[in-house]
């Protein structure tokens, strides 16, 4: 396996994993996003990564993010990198839903959530929601909230968002079903709220997420 990745020969990395047996290809994988891709050069990365995806996706694919989310900690990837961007434009539904849902809790502004979205092109208002509700960071709830103006006049589904937060139970969770039942007017939405607002405070917070994030903490 050093040969091809050495002389940055995916195909012959390729050929070299097809040789395997099904466990042998496991621990090849794990050695790969474990060790040798995490600290080789991002074009090495990017381009072993997308041969391997696009070799084997169920056995390599959230292997290889979860490298990738190492490589952004590190600072040695970035969301914007143009090769991710290639990669996720091959995705089909099931790998967009698993990319998006292993790197949405660990992006720690509300504007890398966009980005990701963007990337994967998942789209504003429903589409997004349905991954904004069920992460608990506070990037991913700020957003939910300035969604739900997407979906304003279905009162019914604002609703159902507002007691899925409650039933999550957490404190941020349940601070934003909160300002959910006052910026929609939701009187039936029945529970102990400790934090108190008033409607002309919502906007505030649907504007700025450093106040946001000061109301749900």
């Amino acid at each position: 396996m050093l040969v091809p990745l050495g002389e940055s020969d995916a195909e012959g990395l390729v050929r070299l994993l097809e040789s395997f047996s099904r466990s042998e290809q496991r621990t090849a994988g794990y050695i790969l996003g474990e060790r040798l891709l995490l600290d080789c050069p991002a074009e090495l990365y990017w381009k072993m990564t997308e041969a391997l995806v696009r070799y084997e996706s169920k056995a390599y694919l959230i292997t290889l993010m979860k490298t990738f989310l190492v490589r952004m900690n590190r600072g040695t990837a970035v969301l914007s990198d143009a090769c991710f961007k290639r990669l996720a434009s091959s995705f089909n539904e099931i790998e967009r839903q698993k990319v998006a849902l292993l790197l949405l809790p660990e992006l720690g502004s509300p504007k890398e959530v966009e980005q990701l979205f963007a990337t994967l092109n998942i789209s504003k208002g429903r589409e997004q929601m349905v991954y904004l509700v069920r992460i608990d960071t506070l990037p991913c709830l700020f957003l939910l909230l300035r969604s739900l103006r997407y979906i304003e006049h279905d009162r019914e589904e604002v609703l159902k968002v507002a007691r899925q937060l409650m039933k999550r139970g957490t404190g941020a969770s349940f601070n934003l079903a909160s300002i959910i039942k006052v910026a929609f007017g939701l009187e039936e939405l029945t529970g102990t709220f400790s934090l108190r607002l008033q409607p002309y405070q919502i906007a505030r917070l649907e504007q700025s997420y450093e106040a946001f994030c000061q109301s749900v903490k």
